[in-house]
């Protein structure tokens, strides 16, 4: 019996580490990311109410825990395409894009 449990805890073990080492796909983070977009355009003071919509995320890898792509932003009916590079950390996630990625947007108000 004791040898038994042992090679289940060693089996969850190994899937475990198994896990920790597999990094998520660029379709997993890119729709991460473009939640993520979307929460900061919907909460930042300079874009509230201006209906802009975050359409999707196409990555790519570029590296360890590194993607870059495009995100798609709708905005009066045009979808604009803006440059966007992710990083992922576990469960974590930070993108960031050119400071005038979206000048497109007509800002409600100055930011804070």
């Amino acid at each position: 019996m004791q040898f038994g449990k042992f090679k289940l805890l060693l089996g969850g073990l190994a899937l475990g580490l198994a896990l920790i080492g597999c990094s998520p796909t660029p379709e997993t983070v890119g729709e991460m990311a473009r939640t993520s977009i979307q929460d900061v355009l919907r909460v930042d003071r300079r874009f509230q109410g201006t209906g802009v919509e975050v359409v999707r995320v196409q990555l790519v890898a570029d590296g360890d825990k590194q993607y870059k792509g495009i995100a798609s932003i709708r905005h009066n009916g045009v979808v604009h395409e803006i440059p966007v590079n992710v990083q992922v950390d576990g469960l974590s996630i930070q993108w960031s894009t050119a400071p005038d990625a979206f000048s497109f947007i007509p800002q409600t108000r100055p930011p804070l």
